[in-house]
């Protein structure tokens, strides 16, 4: 109803010219559509989708299920594996069959080459109908503020759920289902491709070719991915709008060169585009991209102009009625931004240069450009061509002289004007779109990349010289492998150069920063910023420096002039505020907090003094299977996967708005409590780190300390009987005792046990402590009594003895732990012993982020899950 309303009242105020109503209208009916599709969307999902059966009991956490399935695409290697994707048909729980749907991406690994052979033989390609057992997962991991919720990140890749096929004796295979026959072709060229790709190639070129050119992003390396995201070029690893203009491109130059007809050309490049989308999994950026060049080259065939902006919101407005959650998506906003960015800031920029430095007196332009002095002179060194114009001066009636900046001439007569010209659109470019999306990368991916200005431009060209060197060797290589190794080795000495050309700018700390970002009522700054950056891009849209001022305007320009000017200010200080976020972090509130992070299978707590310093207790981490392993052996592929203490503690953090973390203190040297510590010292401004042992030959303690001396941090060693002051809280080491041995071990037994007194309030951390610690710290004849207490090593029964529970007594005992575990943490008998002795117990898996409040007499407690 609202929509008829406002269509019809913009409908009316149209026919009387009164333009700028009638769009509000149209605006409103927009906004009214959109919330009614959003409504229908979020109530379409049938009773038998998987989401709604988890969501909903029907399937348990943990509970085996029999899901009878077809293949959806070819499936996606992995370094150990390959993911499959499947569309559900039925699904048997306990002994109840019944009708299913949606969609589960299932990982298989091929570890051992039997276990690969027999996947083989299963020949689970695109439309293969299969029954299998599997868990289901779509249970959140990790519970803290700022981290992105599992059933998010679900929603936004498409999938109701995810698992791990245990093994292929697990899965029967049944018929096939009935298949778009060219459709199968583009999947097994593609999987045809990879396989050349992993054969030819070294694993982190082939990697970067399988992302970049099929969209397989699994067989990246975290090195190289890691290289790509610190130079802010990590979207050449994105198939998108990128990528999907140059394959758009060369599609259409082909189309030229052999066909004559216009719509013949679309027709035929067209197709060929969108079966490459199709190909490589029809993701939502990549149909974006291919949407938006499809309406470009569509325009001509009907006899209209190719608006860019028009482009962009046909295909904005054309996506939205399809999935209007998409809105929300920051894969969908940053796509749209990007573009919208070149389209209203770089390419006007440009033009108006253009204009400037090429200007000449004629009919239509006989005043000189109004613009000021460096712009002009930038402008004419960059499109001034004075052999052109002597040129025309010979062969004119007219004389005249033009007094220009003398570095044009230079320039042309060096000739490096083009290069010179190329390489400022370039950073035009590259600077407008990290400009229109600043606040979009600092909300998601906390980074601001300085060096990205530049090697946009180079990273651009060499991904292209990558691309079409690999499909030259490949192709070379079907016909002799003597002719495909030159190209070969060319491509890789390619990616090389592409990887490593961020390295420069790292070792000078020019790469990128991380920031936080602002939340609550203060995040209406974004806002803001876009306000007066659209205040701006209209005003650059309106302006034309080739119009002369009159007289009777002269007055209003000035006017016009000074509002700019201050909008420009604005600009530049909410700029400011966003990038220096002086504001982001709460202000120290004279209480002591601490919040004890849900890391899965670790500890990781962040203790926030009454004057603001912070420490961070641990940051969690990879599980610790590899102790004791040679660590001179090769170290294997390692997959860009976000780790522990970058997705989960520095995201925590910069949701606090905090870009520094004053105190590491790792309780000992088990991986899942110091291995996330190293991406907390790489992501903020740490003042130095605090140990009890130092052991040389530990391989996790080892990258930490590399890690530290590579941010040039010190290193403070600390022993039983020492006290750590804060202002008004005091921290005691209680274990272990002090030892000058540097190789000594740093094992569960040697873990730091620290009390935490503020005024009348005492918290106790005892890191991974088992029986045999325990009893030393009891035999000190310590007060252990406190109000909260870590458990230690996170509820085993190896740990909590009856003496050292009674020695405690706390009112609560924190438990940091996964929400399933596989060693069976806590322990049953373990929180029960601290329940009979008084305490609440609470789990990290359980509850979340637990935060602990107090002014050194009260005492609250709250968590992330109610």
């Amino acid at each position: 109803i609202l929509v008829s309303i406002s269509l019809t009242i913009a409908a009316t105020l149209g026919a009387k010219k009164d333009l700028a109503t009638a769009s509000g209208f149209i605006f409103a009916a927009f906004f009214c559509a959109g919330i009614a599709l959003s409504a229908i969307e979020s109530r379409s999902i049938a009773p038998s989708q998987i989401s709604r059966l988890y969501d909903e009991g029907i399937i348990n956490v943990g509970e085996p299920v029999e899901l009878t399935a077809i293949v959806s695409g070819q499936p996606e290697s992995t370094p150990d594996g390959f993911y499959l994707t499947l569309r559900a048909d039925k699904i048997r729980i306990k002994t109840a069959e019944r009708q299913a749907s949606g969609t589960v991406a299932l990982l298989a690994r091929t570890d051992d080459n039997q276990v690969k052979k027999d996947y083989e033989a299963l020949d689970l390609r695109h439309g293969a109908r299969v029954r299998l057992m599997v868990m289901l997962d779509r249970e959140n991991d990790y519970r803290n503020p700022g981290a992105l919720p599992f059933t998010e990140y679900l929603e936004r890749k498409g999938f109701d759920a995810t698992g791990v096929i245990k093994s292929p004796l697990l899965i029967e295979r049944l018929d096939d289902e009935q298949v778009f026959l060219p459709l199968a072709w583009l999947y097994e060229w593609r999987a045809r491709l990879e396989k050349g790709f992993t054969a030819k190639f070294s694993a982190e070129t082939a990697g970067v070719l399988d992302a970049a050119l099929l969209g397989n992003r699994y067989n990246v390396s975290r090195s190289a991915a890691e290289r790509f995201r610190n130079g802010g070029t990590f979207h050449i690893l994105v198939i998108a709008g990128l990528h999907i203009s140059f394959v758009a491109g060369v599609l259409f130059l082909v189309a030229r060169w052999l066909i004559r007809q216009r719509l013949f050309q679309f027709l035929f490049a067209g197709s060929l585009l969108w079966a490459y989308v199709i190909a490589i999994g029809f993701h939502q950026p990549v149909a974006r991209a291919a949407l938006m060049f499809t309406l470009v080259g569509f325009a001509p065939i009907v006899r209209r102009r190719a608006h860019s902006l028009n482009a962009i919101g046909g295909a904005a407005l054309g996506l939205l009625i399809w999935r209007p959650g998409d809105l929300f998506d920051p894969s969908f906003q940053l796509t749209f931004l990007s573009v919208l960015a070149i389209v209203s800031l770089a390419v006007p920029t440009l033009w108006k240069m253009q204009q400037t430095g090429s200007w000449r007196p004629t009919i239509e332009t006989p005043y000189p450009p109004t613009c000021a002095g460096w712009f002009r002179i930038l402008s004419e060194a960059l499109f001034w061509r004075e052999r052109e114009w002597q040129a025309e001066m010979a062969h004119s009636n007219v004389r005249y002289r033009l007094f220009k900046t003398p570095v044009a001439a230079k320039f042309e007569r060096w000739r490096v004007q083009n290069l010179l010209r190329i390489a400022v659109a370039a950073v035009t470019v590259s600077a407008s779109v990290q400009i229109g999306m600043l606040p979009l990368l600092i909300i998601y991916f906390h980074r601001l990349s300085i060096a990205s200005v530049v090697l946009n431009i180079f990273v651009g060209g060499l991904m292209a010289m990558l691309a079409l060197a690999a499909l030259v060797g490949v192709l070379l290589s079907q016909i002799s492998a003597w002719l495909g190794a030159p190209v070969i080795a060319l491509a890789e000495k390619i990616d090389w150069l592409m990887i490593h050309m961020v390295d420069p700018f790292s070792s000078l700390g020019l790469a990128s920063i991380r920031l936080p970002h602002y939340s609550g009522w203060q995040a209406t700054i974004y806002a803001l910023y876009y306000l007066l950056l659209g205040i701006l891009v209209f005003a650059l849209a309106r302006w034309n420096p080739l119009r002369p001022i009159l007289i009777f305007e002269r007055a209003g320009k000035i006017a016009l002039k000074k509002y700019l000017r201050f909008a420009g200010l604005a600009f530049a200080v909410v700029l400011a505020l966003i990038v220096l976020h002086p504001y982001s972090a709460a202000r120290p509130d004279g209480r002591l907090h601490v919040d004890f992070l849900d890391v899965g299978q670790g500890d990781s707590a962040l203790l926030t003094m009454p004057d603001g310093t912070t420490v961070m207790i641990d940051a969690g981490g990879k599980p610790n299977f590899n102790r004791g392993e040679d660590d001179d052996a090769e170290q294997p592929f390692e997959r860009d996967t976000r780790s522990v203490g970058a997705g989960v503690v520095s995201e925590f953090l910069w949701a606090r708005g905090l870009d520094r973390v004053d105190y590491l203190i790792p309780s000992h040297a088990d991986a899942d409590h110091i291995d996330g510590l190293n991406d907390v010292a790489r992501n903020f401004k740490v003042r130095g780190a605090i140990v009890a042992r130092n052991p040389s030959d530990d391989l996790e303690y080892a990258r930490f300390a590399a890690t530290m001396n590579d941010a040039g941090l010190p290193i403070e060693k600390i022993g039983a009987g020492d006290i750590l002051h804060f202002g008004e809280v005091t921290a005691e080491i209680l274990w272990p005792p002090p030892n000058a041995d540097l190789e000594a071990p740093w094992r569960n037994n040697d873990g730091v046990v620290l009390r935490v007194r503020y005024g009348a309030r005492t918290l106790l951390f005892t890191a991974d402590i088992e029986r045999q610690a325990e009893a030393e710290v009891l035999k000190k004849d310590v007060d252990l009594r406190s109000d909260i207490v870590k458990v230690a090593h996170h509820g085993s029964r190896t740990s909590s003895t009856d003496a050292f529970v009674r020695a405690t007594r706390p009112t609560l005992a924190v438990i940091s732990v996964g929400r399933t575990s596989i060693f069976g943490h806590p322990h049953r008998e373990v929180v029960e012993r601290w329940r009979a002795n008084g305490a609440q117990v609470m789990t990290t898996g359980e509850r979340g982020t637990i935060s602990i409040m107090t002014d050194g007499k009260d005492l609250k407690v709250s968590t992330f899950v109610p």
